[in-house]
Parts: structure tokens; C-alpha cells; sequence
């Protein structure tokens, strides 16, 4: 199995392209059998951990910036 681009939307296990990530993820899944990991919190869909856990942290980071300009 190749590595999935992001950034292009594109399938390099057979090359196509979609226009979002959400759509890729999916395609991933579906055509290919790719294990996709979900956020526990929002339930947002990844092809790899690393991403999740990007996103976790970018998740809290934002919220903690929310919570310091209330005050």
C-alpha cells in the first residue's frame, strides 16, 4: 500500500484525486482497505494516528485559547 497525500487529495494507490480529505478518507477505506482512526472527541475521520494526534493537540491548544480570551 502507498502513502496517501494529503495536502493533494490524491490516492497514490491508484491515483485519484478528490476534493477534500474527508472524500479521500472514505475512498481509502472503501477502495482499498485502509484502517481509518476517529477522534474520540468529534469524531473526525484519519487515515493515520499521527494525524489524529495532531489534531488532538491542535484541538486543545485552540480551546485553551478560547478559554484564556473570555477572561
Amino acid at each position: 500500500m502507498g502513502l496517501l497525500h494529503r495536502e493533494k487529495n490524491e490516492c497514490e494507490d491508484c491515483h485519484t484525486r478528490f476534493s477534500s480529505y474527508e472524500e479521500l478518507v472514505h475512498h481509502a477505506h472503501d477502495a482499498h482497505k485502509h484502517h481509518i482512526i476517529k477522534c474520540s472527541d468529534c469524531g473526525k475521520l484519519f487515515l493515520h494516528e499521527k494525524d489524529r494526534l495532531h489534531h488532538v493537540k491542535e484541538e486543545r491548544e485552540r480551546k485553551t485559547d478560547i478559554r484564556r480570551h473570555k477572561f
